[in-house]
């Protein structure tokens, strides 16, 4: 590890990915094909186009306002060590898990997280 004394290491080299929440993935000659590890690739399905309400019930309510809510997102892609998960299911977690990722190569309303921050499997009513 290389040590910098103007900035001193507080997570042992590791990415800090909180600075990366809501930021766009643009792979402009690339494509996200698959995850590592336990990690899920969701696109969320409680939320508008453009990602500033959240369907609870029958009304959408401003998403600034929701920081604590539970959310539901569809698995686009799951990890190898996905032990419960498997892309085409929903999930529930807490609003507050996960890195969002605005735009990934044309996908809106991206997050990232690991298995072991869900809360479980869901299913729409119409489904």
């Amino acid at each position: 590890m290389i040590n910098r004394p103007e900035q001193e290491d507080l997570i042992g080299g590791k990415v800090q990915l909180e600075q990366y929440k809501g930021s766009s993935m643009e792979f402009i000659d690339y494509k996200l094909e698959k995850v590592l590890d336990d990690i899920l690739m969701c696109q969320y399905a409680d939320i508008n186009e453009d990602g500033t309400e959240v369907k609870r019930g029958s009304i959408w309510v401003p998403i600034n306002t929701v920081h604590f809510a539970w959310r539901v997102a569809k698995v686009i892609l799951a990890g190898p060590k996905c032990q419960t998960v498997k892309e085409g299911n929903f999930i529930i977690f807490p609003n507050d898990k996960g890195i969002q990722v605005n735009n990934l190569n044309g996908l809106k309303n991206i997050v990232f997280l690991n298995e072991s921050r869900i809360f479980g499997v869901c299913s729409p009513n119409n489904a």
